[in-house]
C-alpha cells in the first residue's frame, strides 16, 4: 500500500485542508521522505505555529523538510537562549523560516557580531531578532561592514539602525542611494563628532522605502537621474578594480621576502587604524 495516502490522512488528522494537504505534498516532492515531511509539520505545530503559518513557512522555506526533528529543536532551544520567548519566536520564525535551515553556529555568530563588533544590547539585540530576523541568516563580516558604513559614513545612531530595517537592504543599494543624496546636496556628511544636521533625511527613508518613494519624498529626482547616477558608480567601481588589478599585476615578484615583511607591518598598521573608531559608539 502507498504511504501517500496514509501520509494524507495523517495530515488531514492534524487539521489541514485538503487543498493545504496537497500543497504540502508539492513540496520539495523530489525529496522522497514522507514521514520526514510530517515530522517536520509536528515539529512546527508543536511550536505553536497553526496549520495556515505552518504552510507558509514551508511555502517559504521547502528546505525546511531537509532538517531533522532533533536538528529543529536544538535550534529553536538556541533562538530561545538568545531571549526569544513565546509569542516573539512564532512571530521571529513566521518572517525568517530559514533560520531553521541554518546551523546554530551561524546563527550565534551572527548574534554575537550585532552584541560584540556593532555593540548593541541585549534588548536592542532582541528586537532586531523580532523585527528583521532575517539579520541572523547574514555573514557576520557582512553585518559589521553594514553597520559601520552607516554608522561613520552616514552618522546614523544604534536607534536609527533599530528602526531602519538595516539589515535587510544590500549595501550596495544603501551606498548608492546615500551617495546619489550626497551629490545632490541632500545629505550632509557628519561633522568631527559623528553628528549629521537635523535636515538630513532620516536613515530609515534611506533604506526602506521603495525606489519610487525614495526618489518623489527623499530625493526628489527622477527615476532616469537615478538610474544614470548608478551607472557612473558601476563604471567607477569598474575603473577602480581595474586599477588595482593593474597595479597588483605590476608588483615586483622577485621582492617577495621584502615585501612580505612589509606587508606584515601593513597589517599591524591597518588593525591599529580598525580599533580607532572615527566617532565614538554612543547607544
Amino acid at each position: 500500500m502507498s504511504t501517500i495516502p496514509c501520509a494524507t490522512q495523517q495530515l488531514l488528522d492534524l487539521g489541514f485542508s485538503e487543498e493545504q494537504t496537497t500543497k504540502i505534498h508539492s513540496l520539495n516532492p523530489r525529496k522522497g521522505d514522507v514521514q520526514q515531511k510530517l515530522s517536520c509539520v509536528r515539529e512546527l505545530l508543536l511550536l505553536g505555529m497553526d496549520n495556515e503559518k505552518t504552510l507558509r513557512m514551508l511555502e517559504a522555506s521547502p528546505e525546511i523538510f531537509k532538517v531533522s526533528s532533533k536538528q529543529i529543536r536544538d535550534r529553536v532551544d538556541n533562538l530561545r537562549k538568545l531571549g526569544l520567548g513565546e509569542g516573539t519566536l512564532q512571530v521571529s520564525l513566521s518572517r525568517c523560516p530559514s533560520i531553521l535551515t541554518m546551523p546554530s553556529t551561524r546563527i550565534l555568530a551572527a548574534a554575537q557580531c550585532l552584541k560584540q563588533r556593532c555593540q548593541f544590547s541585549t534588548q536592542q539585540v532582541l528586537k532586531i531578532l523580532h523585527i528583521s530576523p532575517e539579520t541572523l541568516t547574514q555573514d557576520p563580516d557582512y553585518i559589521e561592514e553594514v553597520f559601520q558604513y552607516v554608522y561613520f559614513r552616514m552618522g546614523g545612531t544604534h536607534k536609527d539602525i533599530l528602526t531602519s530595517g538595516l539589515f535587510l537592504t544590500s549595501l550596495d543599494e544603501i551606498k548608492v542611494r546615500h551617495q546619489f543624496l550626497e551629490r545632490l546636496g541632500r545629505f550632509l556628511p557628519p561633522n568631527k563628532r559623528g553628528e549629521c544636521p537635523t535636515s538630513n533625511p532620516k536613515i530609515k527613508d534611506i533604506v526602506n522605502l521603495s525606489e519610487n518613494n525614495f526618489l518623489s519624498s527623499v530625493a526628489c529626482s527622477s527615476p532616469e537621474e537615478f538610474h544614470t547616477f548608478q551607472k557612473i558608480v558601476a563604471r567607477e567601481e569598474a575603473e577602480a578594480r581595474e586599477e588595482d588589478n593593474g597595479e597588483t599585476s605590476g608588483l615586483d615578484t622577485d621582492d617577495e621576502g621584502e615585501d612580505s615583511v612589509q606587508e606584515e607591518s601593513d597589517s599591524d598598521d591597518e588593525d591599529t587604524n580598525r580599533n580607532i573608531p572615527d566617532k565614538p559608539i554612543n547607544k
